[in-house]
């Protein structure tokens, strides 16, 4: 599916650069627009197909800069990323998930873009014993996860009221190349960091704790295809939750198979060869969730995805890339 320009926010971080790089052969002009606070512009490909613009998605000069090329598709990556930057930084999540979304949204009814796809968490979930499905139980345990759900909300209103083809996915624990350590970073490039340079590797919690590790191709290609077969309109009551199971626009995207933390950290360990111990630290205050897994039937079903890469894959294909990169000050944001 071949269209003329694609807008990606957030285009710099690890899943945007994975997702720009499947998007190249799709498009005649990719226009990133990025703020860098999280992500790295040497992230991105050359090519003359793409646009970065530096700024912030709450801006309307950026934004009025960006809409001044006809755009089809919206791939809304753009956050205030992490639980604990949240916890820190509330007021900052608010207005970059909550404002910023509000904005992009009606930049996209007002020029009449085809497609807009928002990139949500799987942290809006509820602690279970079964996988989480899309319509299951919520619970906000962060304001990240608060403004989160607060931008599906808005996403599903102006689907349904301004009739702007939506959909929305949530991503399980998205690891793979482009994943730079850092403070708020994920726990695989943190370990790898850490398994790399011979250290020990931190666990805060247990180690019996489970979480679906998804490589980042499989978040890539859940994405891709909720793009393609997953945007709609003409959903029913505007008002609606967004994840009513007979009306809403989500689809949970991620690996099927959870594994412990302990698990993940010996893989890691054996894959860089590190001889370092395995500490552990308390439980983080918000982190009230011990077992995370996910259903994807309904993606199965409507969109036909299935995740292709076991974690050892994905991780040795994560460590591959960490090899070839030079980390400093530039790239990681300890």
């Amino acid at each position: 599916m071949k269209v003329n320009t694609i807008l990606v926010t957030g285009g710099t971080g690890a899943i945007g650069a994975n997702l720009v790089r499947r998007l190249i052969d799709r498009c005649d002009k990719l226009i990133i627009l990025d703020n860098l606070s999280s992500g790295f512009s040497n992230n991105l490909p050359k090519s003359d197909k793409i646009k970065l613009v530096r700024g912030n998605i709450c801006d309307d000069k950026t934004l009025d800069e960006v809409f001044t090329d006809k755009i089809n598709h919206v791939y809304h990556l753009a956050a205030n990323f992490a639980n604990q930057n949240s916890v820190d930084y509330p007021e900052k999540d608010l207005q970059t998930n909550g404002l910023g979304t509000i904005k992009l949204l009606r930049y996209c009814v007002e020029n009449k873009v085809d497609k807009f796809l928002l990139a949500s968490s799987s942290c809006v979930y509820k602690s279970a014993t079964e996988p989480f499905i899309e319509h299951g139980q919520l619970e906000l345990t962060t304001p990240y996860a608060i403004t989160k759900l607060l931008s599906e909300y808005y996403v599903t209103f102006y689907n349904k009221f301004y009739g702007l083809p939506a959909v929305i996915v949530r991503y399980f624990n998205s690891y793979g190349p482009y994943t730079h350590p850092g403070k708020f970073r994920g726990v695989v490039p943190n370990f790898l960091w850490s398994a790399m340079h011979g250290e020990p590797l931190t666990i805060t919690g247990t180690g019996d704790e489970t979480r679906p590790f998804t490589f980042v191709q499989d978040i890539i290609d859940g994405t891709l295809l909720a793009m393609e077969k997953g945007c709609r309109t003409d959903l029913g009551s505007f008002c609606s939750h967004p994840t009513d199971p007979d009306d809403n626009l989500v689809y949970n995207i991620g690996n099927e198979r959870s594994v412990k933390i302990s698990h993940l950290a010996e893989t890691i360990n054996k894959i860089c060869g590190n001889k370092s111990e395995i500490k552990y630290l308390p439980r983080r205050d918000w982190d009230v969730i011990p077992n995370r897994a996910v259903c994807i039937d309904k993606a199965k079903k409507e969109l036909g995805f299935q995740t292709r890469f076991t974690l050892e894959e994905g991780l040795k294909k994560t460590y591959e890339w960490y090899i070839g990169e030079e980390f400093d000050e530039q790239n990681t944001k300890f």
